[in-house]
């Protein structure tokens, strides 16, 4: 996908932690506690009034009444949050976008249900709200369960529960393939990033100092999620919100994940290697891992929306080798790029350039597209009533461009969860991608997996849809080499390949952009997933510079977009230095 696509037609429980322990192990009865668990602080919520005050084996905590006042960590002092009378620390969100905050007649009430657990509700005219707080005994998380009830009005989305960070901390969130929140830069601003197709992992790290807060779910239910980044003056809040799948018109209830905090003492790989590891184990990614082929792990460089030229393929040869080179091939059916869509037939050129780059060594991928339809198509009057709906307004929604006319495609999203649809699109997938003797397939859009009026089809929701196409594929044929667009805590189980979108660049890049961009993301797939560029790589591009750097610091495998085999040069001074970057990516991998 070259534009956009994601941006035209859209739309647990929490814990937090504090890093200075990744892994608890497993309590074992004993006849008296060991000197080193004596040493270990006491763990226990306590109510005084409307305050609950909780101690746990990393940090202490405060609530005043609903509001997170206070999370510091034990060993070094350290803050992470500030108290701020103007956030209101529950909103109920409406599906037109209205806030509930402060409530008429609102009464707030702390009880406390033992040593471990407690309630606070905060109950008035208009809703019904409620966190409930545990200690996890093992880990020593503090977890923290938001739910709402609109007592007189539907069309409820989502609860939001809202944490004020510290002013002189800097958070790390893995959205959009890596953001870092300084608290003296303005950018990224304001804005609400929904899991996955945004948030693309359920953690937050709040970073201060030499130790951090962490604030994730273990939610494994696909219960769809955002984080609202808000900040004013240099102040930042963060709004966990739990979102209720659609329709949600005649909603008036929302909850149901848990949030887990802990602190960390030293970087921010400390807790984010906590995350890792749960989703190695919970995910089975070692075994996901099995079947690939080898070749996988050799990949230092990639070329990007690549047509049909063959004289690409003797030019690229000259800069880099051909078997540690990634070729996406956007342009190669006998239709134009997305048009026609579900028609996957090879063109002359591209059967011609697929035999050639094969005898060389290149590992190239044909392009696919995980939902779209053009609506012109015959199948689609098969389909037609699985396209999705936005879940805000109930419109039908799919790729049409341009937006002023529609000249050039219309294109349907199709709920994945629809097995007729998976099944065209797989016998497509592999029947052409076979013909052409292609190593690997990409499917366009997989990061496109939001909410939607028509939640759930066949059981399923898009997240689970989507994965359930890549699990299927795999069951097909399990050595196959899948990529896409985007990356999330979903998609990435069976991808090995993903092109990296960059929070706010699809217009022009700007100087903000560098600083704000983080490694995160490529730290939580690493071993696993790759990223890859996908726009603002061309050497006439007049913000390559800033591109090829906030690819560098987003982690991604160098990656140039060009389809000039005369600019495809060693002296070219853009190509030479993405070229620089994969020999130094390759040798920092061994190979």
């Amino acid at each position: 996908m070259r534009i956009p696509k994601a941006l035209m037609t859209f739309p647990l429980v929490w814990s937090l932690t504090v890093s200075t322990v990744l892994t608890s192990p497993k309590v074992k009865a004993q006849s008296a506690p060991s000197a080193a668990r004596a040493k270990q602080p006491a763990m226990r919520i306590g109510v005084e009034g409307q305050k609950v005050l909780v101690e746990s084996k990393n940090f202490t905590a405060e609530f005043a009444g609903a509001s997170l006042v206070r999370v510091t960590d034990r060993k070094t002092g350290t803050e992470f949050c500030r108290e701020d009378d103007s956030i209101f620390p529950l909103a109920l969100l409406f599906v037109n976008e209205d806030l509930l905050r402060q409530d008429k007649k609102q009464k707030v009430e702390v009880k406390s249900l033992s040593d471990l657990a407690a309630r606070i509700t905060v109950v008035g005219a208009r809703a019904d709200r409620e966190l409930f707080i545990r200690l996890d005994p093992v880990t020593g998380d503090l977890c923290v369960t938001p739910a709402s009830r609109s007592l007189r009005r539907r069309g409820l989305l989502s609860v939001r529960w809202n944490v004020p960070v510290a002013r002189e901390a800097d958070i790390i969130l893995p959205c959009v393939n890596g953001l870092f929140v300084e608290n003296d830069r303005d950018f990224p601003g304001n804005a609400r990033l929904r899991w996955p197709i945004g948030w693309n992992a359920q953690l937050v790290i709040v970073q201060r100092s030499e130790c951090s807060l962490m604030i994730h779910s273990e939610d494994t239910a696909f219960k769809y999620k955002a984080l609202n980044l808000s900040r004013d003056k240099g102040l930042t809040t963060l709004g966990f919100e739990s979102e209720q799948i659609g329709p949600v018109w005649n909603n008036d209830s929302a909850g149901g994940v848990e949030w887990r905090l802990n602190t960390y003492g030293g970087s921010w790989k400390v807790p984010a290697t906590r995350y890792r590891s749960w989703m190695e184990r919970t995910y089975k990614l070692q075994e996901k891992r099995a079947n690939r082929p080898t070749w996988v792990d050799d990949i230092s460089f990639t070329l990007q929306w690549a047509g049909t030229n063959v004289n690409l393929l003797e030019a690229l040869a000259e800069i880099y080798p051909p078997e540690k080179t990634l070729i996406h091939l956007s342009n190669w059916r006998t239709s134009e790029y997305d048009i026609d869509y579900p028609d996957y037939i090879p063109a002359a050129k591209a059967k011609a350039f697929m035999e050639k780059a094969n005898s060389m060594g290149f590992k190239v991928m044909p392009h696919y597209n995980y939902w779209a339809v053009d609506i012109h198509h015959p199948v689609f009057q098969e389909l037609q009533r699985w396209q999705i709906r936005s879940v805000n307004q109930n419109e039908l929604q799919g790729w049409y461009w341009p937006p002023e006319t529609y000249d050039y495609t219309q294109m349907a999203y199709i709920h994945p969860g629809a097995g007729i649809w998976r099944r065209i699109l797989i016998d497509a997938v592999l029947n052409s991608s076979r013909e052409i003797g292609a190593p690997a397939v990409f499917l366009d859009q997989t990061l496109c997996t939001w909410n939607t009026d028509n939640g759930v089809v066949e059981n399923m929701t898009t997240v689970e849809g989507m994965q359930q196409m890549q699990e299927e594929l795999v069951a097909i044929q399990p050595d196959i080499v899948i990529a896409g667009e985007g990356l999330n805590e979903i998609s990435f189980q069976r991808q090995c390949f993903a092109q990296a979108h960059i929070h706010d660049g699809w217009g022009e890049l700007k100087p903000h952009h560098i600083p704000a961009a983080h490694s995160v993301c490529s730290f939580l797939w690493n071993g696993h997933t790759r990223l890859v560029g996908y726009y603002h790589l061309n050497p006439n591009d007049k913000d390559v510079q800033i591109g090829v750097e906030v690819y560098r610091r987003m982690g991604a495998i160098p990656t140039l977009i060009c389809n000039d085999p005369k600019l495809i040069r060693k002296d070219q001074p853009i190509v030479k230095q993405i070229i620089n970057l994969a020999q130094e990516r390759s040798l920092e991998c061994g190979h």
